[in-house]
């Protein structure tokens, strides 16, 4: 590749990195986590009052008498304490059958929203308000991913003609910023078919809406929003016929839908009309074995099959997305799967990182120190110090919440709990000498992860580890401090063995560099 060439597409991988990185990194670290959102929903969930099974029919008939609204439409988990999910005046409400007493009586409890939270922070950087095109942090992410695949492509070609050399290139010996460089290389083509997934699929499902308003208004015209409701609905909305029904046991349908698609494990049913002639039922679940493994049969009220959709009977639509989804949230292989994705999310937050701070290094050596080399470095250690902790507080406030006076407000607590940890720790960033910053940020982000599980053990006893769901989380959340002490090792390394930057001091001194750098740390 000629020289003037390859230098216009280090510049645009640059570019496009310095945009998107920070962006990324905090979509990353909360898609890590976010991989196990089923089993961080049990995580927070309070511990159940009773261990026996209880009845979904009567649930159901509780539910729909307590809350007629509900019957209009609302979602079914299933499970040993049956839950429900639907709106009420404009909100969504839950409900579980423990909720209610056996005089009938209803209480809810409170419930945390962190997974819920989590996974808003990942896709949509929990920016609130709107929904589809009006979407304002989804629609972002997409534009974000967008980037984040062009950062890719121009990465791939300036390091395919020494990637031999760069892949044996890592070791401790010489320049350490160039054993910083190497690491950050060899983690992006190691990751690229991961990262390559999580571009395309993030773009995809980020942009969908503005796509298909787009291009659709130039085929469809005003046909459009019929068009989408057929392609995207599983089965037309319903009206009320006002002709009652009687319901089949929940038991039957989720048989029903198990009989129409072999293999099928059932995740939720979406309900329609309960009790009307005109109602139906949506079972929605998974069939391992499929990368796009998932399924929907739509049900009468008398167990008749309405339509089909399974790995094997789909249109085009749910043929593209299906694998979309799956491919990003890796949940088509097991846990095997899951926690490579949790791993390589991980990785991907290093790399946007090292890339970062790399860049501003590397500028800084070619034009001298520069007020915009050092802010992007402070903010890239604040933004990064700041959304790793608020994660770990949020973790704290949802589990401590949940015992405290102020149970009821857990949900809106946890996200003020994020904001009020990340701001500050930006604002500090910014003002405080980079090297001192980050090894009291180091020492201090791997016990912030160690008490969550701690927190768990103390407050719930032996639910921590008897319950497999709580006991995973409670892992990953051990491995996390372990792998983020790791990483202060190696920043501690760096620190002793290479000279400090200039940036990382705060200033520009060409004397006694180490002992600067010893003072600092």
């Amino acid at each position: 590749m000629k020289a003037e060439r390859l230098r216009r597409f280090i510049d645009l991988h640059a570019s496009v990195g310095m945009v998107s990185g920070l962006l990324l990194f905090v979509a990353f670290f909360a898609g890590a986590i976010n991989v196990f959102h089923h089993e961080l929903h049990h995580w927070q969930a309070l511990p159940s009052s009773s261990s026996a099974p209880h009845d979904a029919d009567r649930f159901l008939e509780r539910l729909t008498g307590h809350f007629p609204q509900a019957a209009e439409r609302f979602y079914f988990l299933p499970g040993e304490d049956p839950g429900a999910m639907w709106k009420q005046d404009g909100e969504w409400r839950t409900a579980h059958a423990s909720s209610f007493t056996g005089e009938g009586t209803f209480s809810v409890l409170p419930e945390s929203g962190l997974a819920d939270f989590i996974n808003e922070l990942h896709y949509q950087l929990a920016i609130p308000g709107g929904a589809g095109l009006l979407n304002i942090g989804m629609t972002l992410m997409g534009l974000v991913a967008v980037l984040y695949g062009v950062a890719l492509f121009s990465g791939l070609l300036i390091h395919w003609p020494k990637l031999g050399k760069e892949l044996l290139a890592l070791r401790h010996q010489g320049n350490l910023r160039r054993y910083w460089k190497n690491l950050h290389n060899l983690i992006g083509v190691i990751s690229l078919p991961f990262h390559l997934i999580m571009a395309v699929t993030g773009a995809a499902m980020g942009l969908f809406t503005v796509m298909a308003v787009l291009l659709g208004a130039l085929v469809f015209g005003p046909q459009l929003q019929d068009v989408i409701a057929q392609e995207t609905d599983v089965w037309p909305p319903m009206e009320r016929a006002g002709e009652p029904v009687a319901m089949a046991l929940m038991a039957d349908y989720l048989s029903a839908a198990e009989h129409a698609v072999p293999g099928l494990q059932v995740a939720w049913v979406e309900v329609r009309g309960y009790g009307d002639s005109q109602g139906w039922l949506g079972v929605a679940g998974s069939v391992p074995g499929n990368l796009g493994h998932h399924a929907h049969v739509v049900l009468d009220p008398e167990l008749k099959p309405l339509r089909v959709i399974s790995p094997q009977q789909r249109n085009l639509n749910y043929a593209s997305l299906s694998p979309v989804y799956s491919l990003h949230f890796g949940d088509y292989g097991g846990l095997p799967v899951k926690l490579m994705y949790f791993l390589l999310g991980l990785l991907g937050c290093l790399l946007f990182v090292s890339g970062n701070i790399l860049w501003c290094e590397r500028r800084s050596d070619r034009t001298g120190p520069s007020r915009a080399s050092a802010f992007l470095l402070r903010l890239t250690l604040g933004v990064c110090v700041g959304v790793v902790s608020g994660v770990a507080v949020s973790f704290w406030v949802s589990k401590l919440g949940l015992h405290s006076p102020w149970a009821d407000q857990v949900q809106l607590l946890e996200r003020l709990a994020f904001v009020l940890v990340l701001l500050p720790l930006v604002l500090w960033s910014l003002r405080a000498s980079p090297l001192r910053y980050c090894g009291l940020g180091m020492r201090i982000m791997p016990w912030l992860y160690l008490a969550i599980p701690v927190l768990s053990v103390l407050l719930e006893g032996s639910r921590a580890w008897r319950e497999g769901d709580v006991l995973l989380v409670n892992l990953l959340m051990l491995s996390l401090a372990g792998l983020l002490w790791l990483v202060r090792i190696h920043f501690r390394r760096r620190v002793r063995l290479a000279e400090p930057h200039p940036l990382w001091v705060g200033r520009v001194s060409e004397t006694h560099p180490l002992k600067a750098a010893d003072a600092e740390s």
